[in-house]
């Protein structure tokens, strides 16, 4: 009769053993490989199955088999193998995404089961049962065509996309029970978990990557000199994976020209320097009946640059485009395939190309078996046999990370190239000091000495990680450089009206008492906003010696006389492509004739704070992005850490109130019994006295009889002997109430209970490690109660808590006597109190073991932290104990311990847990 239940306890048991292991497994290890193999091969035991593999599916449909287990070598290999996408219909895709639907084929039968966690119509969720009908005969051909006559296939899903499949492949028709199913499911959800942890932590170190390529390609850049933006060059092609690549700098440089109202400052390209060109590795080859230029000059280029709106060209096959026709010739005496071109951009102005290029690559791919693709709905596969497809000639795609790390190079390439070409502006100005006369040396020796000021902020600023450094840096070091009475930054809103950034305002101290320009003040300059930014936008600056004669609206006079201007230079300042705002410097005291190298000095200034801006505002996303990924994936673990201990917790009360109600029949059926045994018991004995009164004197038979079985002794013991089988009936029955107390699976929801009832209860279920035994003494419980009242709480997460700080205790005195021989008896104390002027009662449990050092005090709550070795803990317990009490109750758990002192915890939980509204 109890046939029944043992088997399901053994199932229970094998299943609690297949998820623990598979936990295991992937708590193990971060590598997706090793997680899916184990994964397989605990499967494969558990179903006792030929084959059991993980496929997962490509971008294009098919397939490839990435992890395998085979029992005995019954079917072959199809490690590495790939499927074509027909191999699976689309209905069928679409059933395993929508209703998640699993199956189980029977070759021999003809039929399939299915069974499908939500209706395929309504996506609701129905009865995970198995629903047969007759399988399709192309379907037992193709199964037959490998060797299989029972399958298993459950989906593996990834943020609701249909990541791959779990197969199990049997060479012998099989029974598959629900049960069974039912625990590959479960499996199927922890790997995809695992899953997503992977994709995350494969994430974060692509990111981590990233940074690093692009830090140590900006450390290349900061310095002057030509040989340093090669071996950028040269790091930017290795970190992208190609096969060479050039740094086209354009012959562009600053030019100044005169104004009617001030001086104005143009970016623009020129003649008068040669194009700068670097390479390094593979390049194409220019015919000699092209005109002998580099091929990013060539129109062809040109044209189909312009046509596309990117900010990266990534160009996955030269040959696959028809507008770069006339350019194959130069690529086609070489292996270059692929290219992928970023413009380095100043402001609106491009200073030049930055191409890497790509070699085509030969591909190999393992195919299950050759197949016709002409054939593929007309009847099954005929064989599976690997079949070796090779491709020539295939272009290497450019991946999102690739453009993405490109774009990241380009702002740093731009900012090197800007200062190389002040460098080369500089010398081209020093090539013409010997023919101009001696005034104009003091001239060009002070644009050199700005200029050099100039790398100087620029360094700075570079150097600067925040919003609030940048802005304090330029203003201080523009001041400085320039001499002028203030300087301050003004920022556009999005209607084009404004304000002055008061915070980051320079003042000399002379005119501090000047009010400042940014406090309490909105510049809502009506030609700015109906121009939208007005000559600005053009990235032109504006200068002007004396307000009075400059030929300002009188509006705009006004406003400036109010603040004491007298002369003033405005650079625009542009992050990205967008007009940002302005930097302006003011002169109060006297006119002033702006040099053209100052307000070039200040245009490159605001350029500058800009791009500085720029960084700052990405390295701020950057590093938001990592702290939610970091975020992400540790709630992930702790999650995953919740689950798999509250299942155990779990799966413990639901086996301790299994045996207490399988013992608690029996002995209420003893209990009830013994009662009236012993009445009968007790009216025999007085009907024997009664003979022995009427008939004194027995035949000898009797007498005989009498003295054979001691019937005075009998008489005598026999109500004893009942009296103690009711006393071990009672003790039984109060084992179970305490076995069923402990697991609480009938108080699952928040209750008021006797919390020294779930003492009790725990203190039972570790008895057998208190009691006296041959490998250590007993160890004492010192029970001090309070009367207390009944407290709303969760009773069987409670008892959790319990069970892990007195297993804890009796560890840390076990350990004790392992150390030293003279250690003092085992003594664990239980107080109960209700604290003082508030609605909390506490619960002091405390030890005499070892005691914890303070470095791992700070520690013992942190998930995974244990100091016990490999197999003897989890680091779990008291991470999960805080969660329970801080977390779920509202309460305290706090530890005071010094070594050799034992341990106190002290456990605070709420009367009555606060109404939500």
């Amino acid at each position: 009769m109890n046939v029944r239940p043992a088997a399901k306890l053994r199932d229970r048991v094998s299943l609690e053993g297949l998820l623990h292991r598979t936990t295991n497994r992937i708590l193990q290890s971060l590598e997706l490989p090793d997680i899916l193999a184990a994964t397989a091969a605990e499967v494969c035991s558990f179903l006792e199955t030929d084959r059991v593999m993980i496929y997962k599916f490509h971008p294009d449909g098919s397939g490839q088999v990435v992890a395998e287990s085979i029992q005995n070598h019954r079917l072959p290999s199809l490690l590495g193998l790939n499927f074509p996408s027909d191999d699976i219909p689309p209905h069928t895709r679409r059933l395993f995404v929508k209703a998640k639907v699993k199956s189980v084929v029977d070759v021999k039968a003809h039929q399939i089961g299915q069974s499908f966690l939500r209706d395929p119509e309504t996506g609701e969720v129905v009865p995970d049962d198995l629903q047969y009908r007759t399988v399709d005969p192309c379907h037992v051909e193709y199964l037959l065509a490998m060797g299989v006559q029972s399958s298993v296939v459950v989906p593996i899903l990834h943020y609701e996309q249909l990541w791959g499949l779990l197969v199990s492949h049997h060479s012998e028709s099989r029974s598959i029970p629900a049960s069974e199913l039912q625990a590959v499911q479960m499996v199927v959800d922890q790997l995809a978990v695992a899953i997503a942890q992977s994709s995350l932590l494969m994430q974060t170190r692509e990111k981590a990557h990233s940074e690093a390529i692009v830090n140590q390609i900006a450390t290349l850049l900061r310095s002057r000199a030509p040989k340093d933006l090669q071996a950028a060059l040269e790091a930017a092609v290795t970190a992208l994976q190609g096969c060479g690549g050039r740094l086209y700098v354009k012959p562009t440089a600053f030019e100044t020209q005169d104004s009617v109202s001030g001086h104005l400052v143009k970016f623009q390209e020129t003649a008068t320097q040669a194009v700068k060109l670097y390479v390094t590795g593979t390049q194409p080859v220019m015919s000699e009946q092209f005109v002998p230029e580099p091929w990013e000059q060539s129109r062809v280029l040109q044209d189909y640059l312009q046509s596309n709106e990117q900010n990266v060209w990534a160009v996955p096959d030269l040959y696959q485009i028809p507008e770069l026709l006339p350019l194959q010739p130069f690529f086609q005496p070489t292996t270059i395939r692929s290219v992928l071109m970023v413009p380095l951009e100043y402001g609106q102005h491009c200073l030049g190309y930055l191409s890497v290029f790509r070699d085509e690559i030969a591909t190999e791919t393992l195919w299950a078996g050759e197949v016709d693709p002409d054939q593929r709905q007309e009847r099954a596969r005929l064989s599976f046999a690997t079949w070796k497809e090779a491709k020539i000639g295939q272009a290497l795609p450019w991946m999102p990370s690739n453009i993405e790390l490109a774009q990241s190079l380009s702002s740093h390439f731009a900012a090197a190239i800007l200062h190389h070409q002040i460098q080369w502006q500089l010398q081209a100005m020093n090539a013409g000091l010997e023919q101009q006369v001696q005034e104009r040396t003091a001239k060009l020796q002070q644009a050199a000495e700005q200029q050099q000021s100039l790398l100087e902020v620029v360094t700075k600023i570079r150097e600067s990680l925040t919003s609030e450094t940048i802005f304090c840096t330029t203003t201080q070091e523009v001041g400085q450089l320039l001499h002028v009475e203030r300087v301050a930054v003004y920022r556009f809103n999005a209607d084009w009206g404004g304000a002055f950034v008061h915070d980051f305002e320079v003042v000399t101290p002379e005119w501090q008492g000047v009010l400042k320009l940014g406090e309490n003040l909105v510049w809502d300059d009506t030609y700015l906003k109906i121009t939208q930014g007005g000559r600005y936008r053009n990235n032109e600056t504006f200068a002007v010696d004396d307000i009075q004669r400059a030929g300002l609206y009188p509006c705009h006079v006004d406003i400036l006389k109010q603040f004491q201007v007298q002369a003033f230079a405005i650079a625009p300042i542009f992050v990205g492509q967008s007009l940002w705002g302005l930097l302006a410097a003011y002169q109060h005291s006297t006119t002033r004739q702006w040099e053209p190298s100052e307000v070039q000095f200040l245009a490159q200034a605001a350029a500058q704070l800009g791009m500085a801006l720029q960084q700052a505002e990405l390295l701020t996303q950057t590093r938001q992005q990592t702290e939610q990924l970091s975020q992400t994936l540790e709630a992930l673990r702790r999650t995953q850490s919740q689950l798999i201990q509250t299942e155990k917790i779990s799966s413990l009360g639901q086996l301790v109130a299994g045996i207490a109600h399988e013992i608690n029949n029996p002995v209420n059926f003893i209990h009830g019994n013994l009662t009236p045994a012993r009445e009968y018991t007790q009216d025999l004995l007085d009907l024997i006295q009664l003979y022995q009164q009427e008939h004194p004197h027995p035949s000898a038979k009797v007498q005989e009889q009498a003295a054979a079985i001691d019937l005075d002794f009998i008489t005598a013991d026999l109500p004893k002997l009942l009296g103690s089988m009711k006393i071990g009936a009672d003790r039984i029955r109060q084992i179970v109430v305490s076995l069923l107390n402990f697991s609480r699976l009938d108080q699952a929801e928040m209750k008021a209970v006797d919390i020294h009832e779930g003492i009790e209860s725990t203190l039972l279920m570790l008895q057998h490690r208190l009691r006296h035994q041959s490998e250590h003494p007993e160890i004492e419980v010192i029970k001090q109660y309070s009367p207390l009242p009944p407290v709303e709480c969760f009773p069987g997460e409670l008892n959790q808590v319990f069970m892990n700080v007195l297993s804890n205790a009796i560890d840390a005195i076990e350990q004790a006597r392992a150390q030293t021989s003279d250690a003092p008896a085992g003594q664990i104390t239980i107080q109960t109190l209700v604290a003082a002027d508030s609605p909390y009662i506490a619960i002091r449990i405390s030890d005499n073991g070892l005691g914890i050092p303070q470095a791992v005090k700070s520690r013992i709550f942190d998930p995974f932290f244990t100091t016990k070795s490999v197999g003897q803990g989890t680091g779990l317990g008291l991470s999960i104990s805080y969660q329970i009490v801080v977390d779920k109750h509202g309460g305290v758990l706090e530890c005071s311990s010094e070594p050799g002192q034992g341990a106190d915890f002290w456990i605070k939980i709420p009367i009555r847990q606060p109404r939500k509204a």
